[in-house]
């Protein structure tokens, strides 16, 4: 799913009124229906109050249709219209409806006290897509009070104030919304979090806007969602062999942090790979063969820390640093390691500490084959490609970064990013709150190698592999709440996770 800039928004809606032959009302009238959808798919809508603040414009004019169409449903509404004589022409038409239909609008100004009473639900649609400045000053009260009201508030494509592809100042004035209902695509600000008081969930409608003309529109921000999940099934035969599906290596773990590389293998193995050995420093050997007996294991002559890295001819896949540390020998094995093996044919992953040892040695990035997988939080991101002001800042330093090497940076958190060599950077569409916990991003290294491991282009890999990661965790946040989940649950939903997607 392309996400678009509101110019390229509004050239594909005059090629759907074009090409299905059509009016604009009748996009405001599909906007409506879809929220009228959205709202009865969870409410009692007899049962149901209201409150729907309108502006001059289209976004307005999705309001009024909202009203009409959620009087038909019995549910009780009182409309708000903006005070003014320069309403557009689809806004006038809905007014005339509204009208028809015997629902009374109240006009109100920048002096105007609302009336939210506590059992009503307010609908912002006063600003939409298209703001390209901030909201005037006189305004500001109106809005405060809409954000200052104890009602959930639910705003009509964006909240109304946001800018969609720049970062509004702490002085703008911009509805804070439980719920953003947009349609089609998401807005790039959605995915920001400097834009998480305004946008705290969203939900993406679909208004039939012609699918053609998004597509072709140029875009290098793409959401990744469900609907791209069947291309990346990979079904077994009966008679497949394991070593048909991969063999991977996981290069980890010093004292005290062995776990971390036992999370990684185990999510190798539970993501379909073939083999998995562990390669540890001896205080591991114990603990693998124990704790995960599916796994081969090799140890390093050192008790605590890697000090020499293995031959690795016989593996396909290698992931390298979960909980592997800093010390100065590991750095230096890391070093030899890179300058002295053929990695030409091999699928390479690097995560956590593994990234840190490249960002104390930058010269060694340029080893690294081309499209090796790094997987950083914010920090370690950070050390790697410098410091950044906001998320536009990062997306141009990250960009440039995986643009010049050729590798692919999966950049973790909220809507998890991955940059592509091409320029594409991908935004992810699963995972929550609860998977903020020690361990995750481990998990995540072996389910993308594990999937390297069977065949996946690293592309594939990642894209999938980090959709999939957000939906394990989805799934056992359904089951056991977002407070308690630890990384190991996870792991243990992997299974549930392929079953609920393919069957």
């Amino acid at each position: 799913m392309k996400i678009l800039s509101p110019k390229q928004l509004k050239e594909v809606e005059t090629k759907t009124i074009t090409i299905q032959d059509i009016e604009l009302i009748n996009l405001m009238e599909r906007a409506a229906t879809s929220v009228v959808n959205w709202l009865k798919a969870r409410l009692e809508l007899d049962k149901s109050h209201f409150t729907i603040i309108c502006g001059i414009g289209n976004n307005g004019g999705d309001g009024l249709a909202l009203a009409r169409l959620l009087s038909d449903e019995k549910a009780q509404v009182k409309v708000y219209l903006q005070k003014n004589n320069t309403y557009s022409l689809d806004n006038l038409s809905n007014q005339k409806r509204l009208k028809d239909a015997k629902i009374p609008i109240e006009l109100y100004d920048a002096e105007t006290q609302f009336e939210f009473p506590p059992y009503t639900l307010i609908m912002d649609a006063i600003f939409g897509y298209g703001l390209t400045r901030p909201i005037d000053p006189e305004w500001k009260p109106v809005i405060d009070q809409i954000n200052k009201a104890q009602n959930t508030v639910i705003s009509i494509d964006v909240p109304s104030g946001l800018f969609c592809n720049q970062l509004n100042s702490e002085a703008d004035s911009v509805v804070e919304s439980e719920v953003t209902l947009t349609f089609q695509t998401p807005k790039l600000a959605m995915l920001l979090p400097e834009n998480e008081k305004y946008i705290r969930e969203f939900d993406i409608l679909d208004i039939s806007l012609d699918w053609g003309s998004v597509e072709s529109s140029d875009s290098p921000f793409q959401f990744f969602t469900l609907d791209q999940v069947p291309h990346f099934q990979m079904g077994r035969t009966t008679f497949s062999h394991k070593y048909e599906f991969g063999n991977v290596l996981v290069i980890g773990g010093s004292y005290g942090k062995i776990g971390a590389a036992l999370l990684t293998l185990k999510s190798v193995l539970r993501s379909g790979a073939g083999l998995v050995t562990a390669y540890v420093p001896k205080c591991g050997y114990d603990i693998v063969q124990t704790s995960f007996p599916e796994s081969m294991a090799m140890t390093d002559f050192s008790e605590d820390k890697i000090t020499a890295f293995p031959n690795v001819e016989k593996f396909d896949t290698i992931a390298i640093g979960p909980g592997i540390g800093t010390d100065e020998k590991t750095a230096r094995a890391f070093e030899q390691f890179l300058e002295e093996t053929d990695l030409a044919d091999k699928k390479l992953i690097i995560d956590a500490d593994g990234i840190n040892l490249l960002s104390k040695n930058p010269d060694l990035i340029q080893k690294l084959p081309e499209k090796t997988i790094l997987t950083p939080h914010d920090k370690e991101l950070e050390r790697l490609v410098g410091g950044w002001k906001d998320s536009f800042g990062k997306i141009k330093m990250v960009r440039e970064f995986v643009e010049k090497y050729k590798l692919i940076v999966v950049s973790k958190g909220a809507f998890t990013q991955t940059f592509l060599p091409d320029g594409q950077i991908f935004f992810n569409s699963t995972g929550n709150p609860g998977m903020a916990t020690a361990g995750s991003g481990d998990v995540l290294t072996g389910i993308i190698a594990g999937h390297l491991g069977k065949g996946f282009e690293p592309e594939a890999a990642v894209l999938f592999g980090v959709f999939f990661h957000g939906f394990c965790g989805d799934e056992a946040a359904s089951q056991i709440g977002r407070e308690s989940l630890i990384a190991s649950d996870i792991i243990n939903f992997i299974p549930t996770g392929f079953k609920k997607l393919f069957g």
